[in-house]
């Protein structure tokens, strides 16, 4: 569990309002930023927003296309869920590299145990809660568990780790909690509470899951190969058939506004050694897989 020194007052004590709301209330306060992220906004406005956006939070606009940066974004989501320029994410080609699936931070790479559980610091939980599919679950025992937060100053879009086939797409409702480090102090579970986007992979290293957590101030997610309405009152599993194919770093899904993402494992794929917390790019080699099966 993450200790409670060291986090800021003023973040501790929004995770603990939001966590005491009730859900219908972060929910609405949520689609409420996400619909005013998407107001069409006076250029000049827009242009003074943005700048004062990626001042405070240090956004790298190198890697944005130069085009649409003069041109300028017509919302603030268009600007958060802003695509890259060609060439600003290098992905490993290398058949047996498995890449991270988003730019953000890693917190954890962690074995799942005989129960299919993840054990990290802060935040434990059971891998068929997470993706609400039990015999699911088990097929990763064993597996790992790389989790990535990614910071307002990053870069939005979720991409395949790997050459794969999503042969389904699943929706959990949820809450919609902060993930940062004040709120896992107070929650350590909420990963597998809050609303979740799960895309379901087939690859050549057995099989893999990409989980898109949303948080407080999550407008919606979408997922890049299908239409998906967000928000689920209820469980949702979407087939594909035919099923999605990707090239590794094709794109999964968008936060629009940020969150974190799992990427789920079989046995056998081994993690690159790092230091962690590790930043991390999109595209970078952060597992090993096992060859073809």
């Amino acid at each position: 569990m993450i200790p409670v020194r060291g986090i800021p007052w003023r973040s501790r004590l929004a995770a603990a309002v939001i966590e005491k709301s009730p859900d219908w209330g972060t929910l609405a306060a949520s689609r409420a930023m996400g619909a005013a992220a998407r107001v069409r906004i006076p250029r000049p406005l827009g242009r003074a927003a943005i700048a004062a956006y990626i001042k405070v939070f240090g956004v790298d606009m190198a890697d944005v296309d130069p085009v649409s940066v003069d041109r300028g974004f017509d919302s603030f989501d268009e600007f958060f869920t802003r695509p890259l320029r060609a060439g600003a994410r290098p992905v490993a080609r290398e058949g047996r590299a498995i890449v991270s699936p988003s730019d953000g931070l890693i917190r954890d790479i962690v074995e799942l145990d005989e129960d299919a559980r993840v054990h990290a610091k802060g935040h434990s939980y059971e891998l068929a809660e997470l993706i609400a599919d039990d015999e699911l679950a088990r097929d990763f025992v064993g597996g790992t568990a790389t989790t990535i937060y990614l910071h307002p100053r990053d870069y939005h879009r979720v991409h395949s780790p790997c050459d794969a086939l999503v042969s389904r797409v699943k929706l959990v409702p949820g809450r919609l909690l902060p993930v940062n480090d004040a709120a896992l102090a107070r929650a350590p579970g909420l990963f597998a509470i809050n609303e979740r986007m799960v895309h379901i992979l087939e690859t050549a290293h057995g099989k893999m899951v990409v989980v898109m957590i949303a948080a407080f101030g999550v407008g919606h997610m979408t997922c890049s190969y299908r239409h998906i309405d967000p928000h689920p009152r209820a469980a949702r599993q979407i087939e594909c058939d035919p099923p999605a194919r990707m090239r590794k770093a094709d794109e999964l899904g968008i936060f629009h506004l940020g969150s974190t993402v799992v990427l789920v494992a079989e046995r056998g794929v081994t993690p690159v050694a790092c230091e962690l917390p590790a930043k991390v790019k999109m595209g970078q080699v952060i597992l090993q897989g096992n060859g073809e099966r």
